[in-house]
């Protein structure tokens, strides 16, 4: 392998064939089936909406970079996306967004949309394991920053451009990456997929005409690393002994089983694990969630006056699942949030963040979150949860994905349809859903 990480990654991901394992093709599958599943449960959200009658006014909907952003806006509505821990982006929604978007017009087979994803995944990820969790801490959206590139990546591999375009493309993506978290809890947060999405897609397009860029955007001086990492951040060519392909494998992508966002989810969990149809919620004194430190600047909203903060809100989205014993897209439809029982629910929770060390990585069960709910009688109930519902140690099995998919569309036969279909299928018949 060449001593440089991007040149290494640029002949891997466009040579004419690529060596996969049957598992990680699957991998690729489900994460298509997840993410189909999150653009079919935004469709008919609010902003999609306000994102179809922009692109009406100043593109048209046949434009693929157009459609990009639509699909990709639609998948993160619901903050219900994959995700990965390595770089702490949603890597699927704006990558598999920006395929769905070009495969019409390119004539592809399964195959090649599958191994579109890996390659995108695997230059997020490896940007991910480069840059560390500093990135994200700084007030970065990663799917901001990494998804241009990934999406880039992708869509490279889709136009077949050869290793030098590829490298060029990747470059000019980086030129996208922008984004704070300081949206979350807003309708930019869901834009910024979107605009990932584009911003990729419109890099390939510019590096198949020639435009030039700066190949080695990532540990340049004032590049990549310099700009977005921090002091414990690596260079990408500290990689080089890396195996491709396998980026699926090293960081497993992690599905949502609920509609928030990730950092709410192990809570969820322990809440609804410490839900009794006896316990009545008059009776509690109080309920304590601790959490990691770095996750208070994420889910940050005590009372959320939106859907997006109710989605960044861990009192809201614990109380919801004590009292009921689950949460689900409901719980964040027609302003029931606001209702004034669930507000008096959600004052009764304190969160209390715990400190975390250096080493701190995303979703580590090194530090576990822990709900406690405080009888007004005086005793006391706790759980605690280190493996995140969705991940490698605590999955969602494949009826828990069928289930999913069954409720965010109304077009059931596709998931087993898609599951099942010989990797030399032609994708237009397989995505004629669009």
């Amino acid at each position: 392998m060449s001593s440089d990480f991007l040149t290494s990654f640029c002949h891997w991901a466009s040579q004419e064939k690529i060596e996969l394992s049957s598992e990680i093709l699957h991998e690729a599958r489900l994460s298509y089936l997840d993410t189909i599943a999150c653009i079919e449960a935004g469709k008919n959200q609010v902003i999609s909406t306000k994102i179809q009658t922009f692109n009406n006014q100043y593109f048209h909907h046949s434009v693929p970079a157009s459609r990009a952003m639509q699909y990709a806006c639609q998948a993160g509505i619901l903050d219900y996306d994959d995700y990965e821990s390595a770089g702490s982006s949603h890597p699927s929604a704006p990558i598999i967004s920006a395929i769905l978007a070009l495969a019409p017009q390119l004539n592809l087979r399964l195959i090649d949309i599958l191994e579109a994803w890996v390659v995108g995944y695997e230059i997020i990820i490896r940007m991910g394991e480069a840059l560390g969790y500093g990135h994200y801490e700084k007030g970065w959206h990663a799917t901001s920053t990494y998804g241009p590139i990934g999406c880039a990546a992708a869509v490279a591999r889709l136009l077949k451009l050869p290793a030098d375009q590829f490298g060029q493309a990747l470059s000019i993506a980086s030129s996208s990456a922008a984004g704070m978290k300081l949206q979350f809890g807003t309708e930019t947060k869901v834009v910024h997929e979107g605009l990932a999405a584009q911003a990729g897609m419109q890099a390939a397009y510019l590096a198949q005409q020639g435009i030039t860029s700066q190949i080695h955007f990532f540990d340049s001086r004032d590049g990549f690393k310099d700009l977005y990492g921090d002091h414990q951040s690596k260079c990408l060519n500290g990689l080089k002994e890396t195996i491709l392909g396998r980026a699926v494998l090293d960081y497993p992508v992690i599905r949502k089983p609920w509609p928030s966002c990730a950092y709410t989810h192990r809570i969820i969990e322990a809440a609804e694990k410490i839900h009794n149809p006896s316990l009545q919620m008059e009776d509690i004194d109080e309920v304590i969630i601790e959490i990691p430190d770095p996750w208070t600047k994420v889910v940050k909203f005590q009372i959320p006056n939106n859907e997006a903060e109710a989605r960044f809100s861990a009192p809201y989205c614990v109380m919801m699942a004590l009292q009921s014993g689950s949460l689900g897209p409901d719980d964040f439809s027609n302003q029931i949030y606001l209702t004034e029982e669930r507000q008096q629910l959600t004052k009764r929770a304190t969160v209390q963040a715990f400190k975390v060390d250096s080493q701190f990585k995303e979703m580590s069960p090194d530090y576990p979150d822990m709900v406690s709910v405080k009888l007004k009688n005086g005793s006391m109930m706790k759980e605690s949860i280190g493996y995140v519902k969705g991940g490698l140690h605590n999955p969602m099995s494949l009826e828990d994905l069928r289930n999913k998919f069954q409720k965010c569309s109304n077009k059931s036969t596709f998931f087993d349809q898609f599951l099942s279909a010989p990797i030399e299928a032609k994708s237009s018949s397989l995505l004629d859903i669009f």
